[in-house]
């Protein structure tokens, strides 16, 4: 009798993680269709923002009749049009979240389309659009104002860790807002303009009096900042941050959110 050998599917853990990739790939191309369509301007906006902000600083620097150098040599364009933009990250994400899912209501419909896919194709695309735009600005600045970054990998790095703050805490506000808290929708756009002098984007920590700068450092964007600055700007100025300290946000925001998420499904159901 000859025998027949089995060949297994394949079946496992990695497979599970290379099906979920396919599905999130799809969603980020579909958000690139819907965003980029032939009516829709998409993200022209993030750069308009920033470039608006830089001729306000040159504006500022030509009446003021200063230099384009802030305390430490660091150019202000680079310093506020950089900053704006990662900090844009953090205010597009958060501002979306609690209606983040309802243009794709339809597609829960197929099994392997989950809230928790939707959501992180959307802040993928999102970080993905920030760094081109960051890339853009910093070459014009180098191209114009002679002002390189250090280390293009490390910013790189600080933008992903504020892709990490703000997936977190989006799926927290989208899991309160479907449990019927509206309360928390309203809220949701003062917050993060309210957290734009708080977030690190206008100033170093080493500029405040240490009492101010003890309070800063409570702040995990402020950690971020910094750490996206060192590798903006370099290693001649001091800077003030916590790799575990935000790392240990990151974890706590995206576990808190993804249990948020799983109590509020059943009022997200389609």
């Amino acid at each position: 009798m000859s025998s027949m050998r089995y060949i297994p599917h394949e079946v496992g853990f990695f497979h599970a993680i290379r099906a979920r990739c396919r599905v999130i790939g799809a969603l980020i191309l579909r958000e690139i269709h819907t965003r980029f369509g032939r009516e829709n301007l998409g993200y022209i906006w993030l750069f308009v923002e920033p470039a608006m902000l830089g001729l306000g600083v040159a504006l500022w620097r030509s009446l003021a009749g200063g230099d384009s150098s802030m305390p430490g040599g660091m150019n202000k364009f680079s310093f506020f049009i950089v900053g704006y933009i990662v900090f844009y990250l953090f205010r597009t994400l958060v501002n979306r979240s609690p209606h983040g899912i309802e243009a794709n209501f339809q597609l829960f419909y197929h099994s392997k389309v989950t809230i928790e896919a939707v959501m992180l194709a959307r802040s993928l695309l999102d970080t993905a659009a920030v760094m081109v735009c960051a890339a853009v600005f910093c070459v014009l600045i180098g191209l114009f104002e002679t002002e390189w970054p250090s280390d293009p990998l490390q910013m790189a790095a600080g933008i992903l860790m504020m892709l990490g703050l703000a997936h977190g805490l989006s799926l927290l506000i989208l899991s309160t807002t479907a449990m019927g808290s509206q309360l928390v929708d309203r809220l949701v756009h003062p917050f993060t303009y309210l957290m734009l002098p708080f977030s690190g984007m206008f100033y170093m920590v080493w500029w405040m009096p240490g009492a101010y700068q003890e309070v800063l450092l409570w702040i995990p964007l402020v950690h971020v900042m910094e750490f996206m600055r060192e590798g903006q700007f370099g290693l001649g100025v001091p800077y003030n941050y916590d790799i575990g300290y935000i790392l240990t946000w990151i974890f706590c925001v995206n576990f808190l959110g993804l249990c948020a998420l799983k109590a509020a499904k059943p009022h997200l159901e389609v």
